[in-house]
């Protein structure tokens, strides 16, 4: 893993036509600011999320073909259907939610800008610091008399701080 501009720029092209090559830097943008507005508030955005879905959608299908288009978004479609169905099983086993649709939302934008495996590497990279985080959470509050924390993570920062990692070691 060498970390040159050249390199780097590689992997935030990812594989979009040379005329929108800018637009998986701005999808990689966007993820980090709602990461950032779910860490502060607990909530991801839909606008921002939806809106640059469907802006790299169009433009992939306009510089790319929709053939192109269409098989990213079929990618995008598979991730929400995997993530809804394991939340809807996770459900009905323990009646709580295993995560919000935020995180589905943010899941598909990131597979349409980069594809199925960087993502699901970033789900297994996030799970491993989500899990970090409660264990320092629970530390903290069992020897801090004035912890009044919860036990809910805001998983959307530890996506794209998985996906950063996935995206330079895997790519």
């Amino acid at each position: 893993m060498v970390l040159d501009i050249p390199s780097l720029m590689v992997v935030l092209k990812a594989s979009y036509p040379q005329p929108i090559w800018f637009v998986p830097s701005l999808i990689l943008f966007v993820l980090a600011w709602v990461s950032w507005v779910d860490a502060r508030t607990g909530r991801v955005p839909d606008f921002p999320v939806v809106g640059m879905f469907l802006v790299a959608l169009l433009s992939l299908a306009y510089y790319g073909g929709w053939l192109v288009a269409g098989q990213q978004f079929l990618y995008a479609a598979v991730a929400v259907a995997v993530l809804r169905l394991a939340n809807y099983i996770y459900l009905r086993l323990s009646n709580h939610d295993a995560f919000g649709f935020g995180d589905v939302k943010w899941t598909a934008l990131a597979v349409l800008g980069f594809g199925l495996a960087p993502v699901a590497w970033a789900w297994v990279i996030a799970s491993w610091l989500g899990l970090l985080w409660l264990g320092v959470r629970k530390l903290w509050r069992r020897f801090s008399p004035t912890y009044a924390g919860h036990e809910y993570i805001h998983f959307a920062p530890f996506l794209f701080f998985g996906l950063l990692l996935a995206l330079l070691i895997f790519s």
